[in-house]
């Protein structure tokens, strides 16, 4: 229906259109536009905001990433923490004590099977 919209009129109600959703459209509008998801993220999303009685955090998220393989959007993440991810934190998860979050992500990338996440994280390292 959009496409039968003159294009000056789909120009002129994009720019209606919220960074942070503009940002999910396509690949080079995330590049664009991620730190403004990453933003929405934060204001409205994490904690209970959405008041659906489930605590919805940054770790839920990376979790989500991993776990479906989104490893476009998880590069952007990884790119933006991987200071504070490397340092040594000890991360608890299943018995096991982890060293660092990232050593973490590395683990649960491999029992999700996860190999593009994985990979990623490896390019980085």
């Amino acid at each position: 229906m959009i496409n039968t919209l003159p294009e000056e009129i789909v120009r002129y109600i994009y720019t209606f259109v919220p960074y942070h959703i503009k940002c999910l459209l396509s690949a080079k509008n995330y590049e664009k536009y991620n730190k403004y998801h990453l933003e929405y993220m934060d204001e409205f999303v994490y904690g209970n905001n959405l008041k659906l009685g489930k605590k919805f955090t940054f770790d839920t998220y990376i979790g989500r990433l991993i776990k479906n393989d989104y490893y476009y959007v998880f590069e952007f993440v990884l790119l933006d923490n991987l200071k504070i991810w490397k340092k040594k934190k000890k991360k608890r998860y299943k018995n096991f004590n982890y060293k660092s979050k990232l050593l973490f992500y590395s683990f649960y990338c491999i029992e999700n099977k996860s190999n593009k996440c994985l990979e990623t994280i490896k390019e980085y390292l």
